[in-house]
C-alpha cells in the first residue's frame, strides 16, 4: 500500500506573529537609511510589511484566485506571469517562517525570541540555497512590480480589482490591497536599481554572517 503523506506541523501562529515583527524590526534596523531617505522611505515600509513578512499567504492567494481571470484579461500573459512569480515570493516566505517557528520551538524558545536564538535558528534551517533563490526572486519582483507601476491604466486596473475582490472578502490582506500599496509605494520611484541592489547586498552579507559563524562553531565543538 502507498504511504499516506506527512501532515504538515502544525504551526504556532503566536509565535510566528512575534518572529515576522522580530524580523520587521530586524530590516528597520539594517535598513535605517533607506527608511529615512525621501525616495526609498515608503517603499522599505512596503518590502518590510507586505514582502518580508507577509501576514496572510493563503487570503491573498484566494482573493488571487478569485479574480485570477480579471487580471490576465487586463494585464495580459507577460504581466500576469509577473503576479503568479509574486505569489510565489509569499509562498516561499511564507514556508521559511514556518520552518524558522518549527526551528525555534525545537530549540525550546516559545516567546520572545533574540538575536542569539534567531540567527541559530536561521543556521539551523539549512536552507542557504532557498534563501538566495529568495533573494533573487525579491529583486525580480520588485523591478517586475516598479515597471508596472508605470503603466498609466495600472490605476484604473486595480480599482475595479479592488471593487471586484471585495465582493468575496473585506480582508486587508486581499492581494489588491497589497498591489494598491506596492503601487502607491512605487509609483514615485523613479530608478529602482539602487534600492534593490541594497537589499540584495545586505542581505546576502547577513545571511553568509550567520552561515560562517554557525559553521566554525560546529568545526570546533
Amino acid at each position: 500500500m502507498p504511504q499516506k503523506a506527512s501532515a504538515k506541523p502544525k504551526i504556532n501562529l503566536a509565535l510566528k506573529r512575534e518572529l515576522q515583527d522580530f524580523q520587521v524590526k530586524q530590516l528597520k534596523r539594517n535598513f535605517s537609511d533607506l527608511y529615512t531617505s525621501q525616495e526609498y522611505g515608503q517603499l522599505c515600509e512596503f518590502f518590510a510589511q507586505d514582502i518580508y513578512a507577509p501576514r496572510d499567504f493563503e487570503e491573498r492567494n484566494r482573493s488571487f484566485e478569485q479574480i485570477s481571470s480579471y487580471f490576465r484579461n487586463a494585464l495580459g500573459e507577460r504581466l500576469f506571469h509577473g503576479l503568479i512569480r509574486l505569489l510565489d515570493l509569499y509562498e516561499m516566505s511564507d514556508a521559511m517562517d514556518d520552518l524558522m517557528v518549527v526551528t525555534l520551538e525545537k530549540m525550546g524558545v516559545r516567546k520572545n525570541i533574540t538575536q542569539e536564538q534567531y540567527d541559530e535558528a536561521y543556521y539551523r534551517c539549512n536552507n542557504y540555497d532557498e534563501r538566495i533563490e529568495q533573494l533573487d526572486l525579491i529583486v525580480e519582483c520588485f523591478h517586475f512590480t516598479h515597471n508596472l507601476c508605470q503603466y498609466r491604466f495600472i490605476g484604473m486596473i486595480l480599482k475595479t480589482a479592488r471593487m471586484t475582490s471585495h465582493l468575496f472578502s473585506s480582508s486587508k490582506d486581499s492581494i489588491v490591497d497589497m498591489l494598491e500599496r506596492g503601487y502607491q509605494a512605487l509609483r514615485p520611484v523613479k530608478n529602482i536599481k539602487p534600492f534593490t541592489d541594497t537589499i540584495y547586498e545586505r542581505e546576502l552579507k547577513r545571511l553568509n554572517r550567520i552561515y560562517d559563524f554557525y559553521s566554525q562553531r560546529v568545526a570546533l565543538s
